[in-house]
């Protein structure tokens, strides 16, 4: 879906480029680099998130195929590479940031249903109608060729439940309960979850359907996508009426910023760490008052031009 959501985003932006008179293989030339910027900085966002996992298996930090990335960790390591590229090329910075902002949000829209297919970014727990299960394990094929076997994992949403995260949730007790005989036991008699494939199925039944099942929780993943969605089309809209280079990525990063906010408080995978608040919220507060900054120098420059 990332990959999706990238030739998206660059054809909208090559259109747009091409509209505006530019030059539309520039747009294909730093994309192919922030693409780059964009997972590493993404994937890097989410390793510090959840440091104290990556610490004792460091392995998994460059295993991204099984999930974890963030869009605003992405966002900021791109939009340096897109900076630096825009400079060292002598093209209007701005005007090429407005000729993103659209793109952006529509190449994030597709990352969302990506997330919602591999279970993070996932929300709490709610009655809503349209609250959403997600199954229990994930299954996954692992080694290569007569090595290959499936394996499966307790899927996130459903891991959480069972053991919910003290930093994100302090004192909150798991949603789910399970009895003794899905634990094995240590010799200091401390309760270790049986993987899926030890389970029986009788008991997977009962996780799937009957008493231990998960409760319904919010589709963040999909406010997500069409929070992205509804940004990209009022940006399109907004383009035609802009009197100055910059107004529009100014206005994504406010629009943005604060839906970003809203969101994150529905959401239960991130943990609580700043002013009790998340990394995301943190940096969504700071993209909305780069983009007021960035608004008024915009302003301000237009007006000392008419003068």
């Amino acid at each position: 879906m990332m990959a999706c959501g990238f030739l998206a985003a660059l054809l909208l932006a090559r259109w747009r480029s091409r509209k505006l008179g530019e030059n539309p293989d520039h747009i294909t030339n730093f994309s192919v680099l922030t693409l780059i910027a964009g997972v590493i900085g993404a994937r890097l966002h989410y390793v510090l998130h959840r440091f104290d996992h990556y610490q004792e298996h460091p392995a998994e930090i460059f295993a991204i195929s099984s999930g974890g990335l963030e869009f605003l960790g992405g966002f900021i390591l791109a939009a340096l590479v897109t900076g630096i590229y825009l400079r060292r090329k002598k093209l209007p910075t701005f005007k090429y940031l407005d000729i993103l902002a659209p793109a952006l949000m529509l190449g994030l829209a597709f990352g969302r249903i990506g997330c919602l297919l591999n279970g993070c970014c996932f929300g709490a727990p709610c009655e809503l109608p349209w609250a959403v299960r997600f199954p229990v394990t994930n299954n996954y094929t692992q080694g290569i060729g007569c090595n290959a076997h499936n394996n499966s994992h307790y899927s996130l949403p459903y891991s959480y439940q069972i053991n919910p995260d003290e930093n994100r949730r302090p004192g909150i007790p798991p949603i789910i309960t399970l009895s003794q005989d899905y634990y094995v036991f240590d010799f200091d008699g401390n309760p270790i979850l049986k993987a899926p494939s030890q389970l029986t199925p009788e008991q997977l039944h009962e996780m799937q359907h009957g008493q231990y099942q998960m409760h319904p929780i919010h589709p963040t993943q999909l406010y997500s996508c069409i929070n992205a969605l509804i940004l990209c089309l009022i940006l399109s809209f907004l383009f035609r009426f802009r009197h100055a280079d910059g107004q529009i990525f100014a206005l994504m990063m406010i629009m943005y910023g604060s839906t970003r906010f809203i969101i994150e408080l529905l959401r239960i995978d991130n943990p609580l760490e700043f002013d009790g608040m998340t990394i995301s919220q943190n940096l969504g507060i700071l993209a909305v008052v780069a983009g007021i900054v960035m608004l008024a120098m915009v302003q301000h420059k237009t007006q000392k031009n008419k003068k």
